[in-house]
């Protein structure tokens, strides 16, 4: 009986440690994010289940670039890390509709669809979720601030369909990192095409 009892008391107190470790790897992560150099405004509210969520990006690309490589979701998993896979679904007049595999900071992967439809004359790009862990619309808007700075300002509510056993704190994290990886995915997609010109030229 006494060695059971110190069997279950070893399994414990490495089931502490691991979760302890994981806990201190998840804030490290969220750490990263907290003050990336992507993000020139923000804010993060939480009320019950419901996320409002702003970011704001500047970028150093003109605006019909940055445009032209927000077209192009299914190529997510070209650029961004976080997204394991990104696949077209459907695709009908100025909208598309893409499944995407998505694993941010150390947290399981999440899959989810989402339907996405471009505004090309006001340069805006709204989405919305058909499956996943959330319920989500969200609008990109780009403004031009000069010939080669352009605005990127993001604007969402999501509603958790799953209660997430994370601290408010790291689920913000996870929202700055799937952001910021979307400017760089940007900025990647932009050099990718700049590259192709010139090996054309």
């Amino acid at each position: 009986m006494k060695a059971i009892l110190t069997v279950i008391g070893v399994v414990f107190v490495l089931i502490v440690l691991y979760l302890g470790y994981r806990y201190w790897e998840l804030q490290q992560m969220a750490a990263k994010y907290a003050s990336a150099k992507e993000i020139a405004a923000e804010s993060i509210e939480k009320d019950s289940s419901k996320w409002t969520i702003h970011f704001e990006s500047v970028l150093a690309e003109p605006i019909d670039k940055v445009w032209k490589a927000m077209h192009r979701p299914e190529r997510s998993h070209e650029f961004i890390e976080a997204f394991k896979r990104s696949e077209l679904k459907k695709e009908e007049g100025n909208t598309k509709t893409v499944e995407f595999d998505v694993q941010v900071l150390t947290l399981p992967l999440q899959t989810f669809v989402a339907e996405l439809t471009f505004d090309d004359a006001n340069h805006q790009m709204s989405l919305k979720t058909l499956s996943g862990p959330q319920d989500q619309t969200a609008t990109y808007r780009l403004r031009a601030l000069d010939a080669n700075k352009t605005l990127l300002v993001y604007d969402a509510t999501a509603v958790d369909r799953v209660s997430v056993p994370l601290p408010q704190g790291v689920q913000e994290s996870a929202l700055r990192e799937l952001f910021v990886n979307q400017i760089r995915a940007i900025q990647k997609s932009i050099a990718a095409d700049e590259g192709k010109s010139k090996a054309a030229a």
